[in-house]
């Protein structure tokens, strides 16, 4: 009877090392490739960066002359590469701005511009909304 359940207790632990082994050495999903969209976001992303580290942001307007200063080269560098604002993602988005404004009392320039700045650095396709980003020659 002990050697029988020695077999048993031995068989458990092989059965557990397997099973530990098993979970812990699965294949890893292979990283997606970067898409030729988010590579050149990136290179852009850094240049804006580059470009406004050197301002001062002490006081609230600084902050807000940094972020345009970052939000205009990254706009203009896309554009020097070739890709434009999507006419679709400005349709999608004038209705949320609209109720964003009316939620926080602020114009809808204002809501918009914030939006705007936001997507600006989406450069993959989030669920069920269209880019921002779309190649100016198709």
């Amino acid at each position: 009877m002990k050697r029988y359940a020695y077999y048993v207790i031995g068989l458990l632990i092989l059965l557990g090392l397997g099973a530990y082994w098993y979970t812990n050495n699965q294949q890893e999903q292979a990283p997606r490739a970067m898409t030729v969209l988010e590579h050149v976001g990136d290179e852009c992303e850094l240049i804006a960066e580059k470009a406004a580290i050197a301002l001062p942001e002490a006081l609230p307007f600084q902050k807000l002359e940094k972020l345009a200063r970052k939000s205009r080269v990254l706009q203009t560098c896309m554009n020097d590469r070739g890709y434009i604002e999507n006419p679709a993602w400005v349709k999608y988005a004038r209705p949320i701005a609209a109720k964003q404004a009316e939620a926080q009392h602020i114009s809808m320039d204002e809501a918009y511009e914030t939006l705007r700045r936001s997507q600006l650095k989406t450069f993959y396709a989030p669920a069920n909304t269209p880019l921002y980003w779309i190649p100016a020659k198709p």
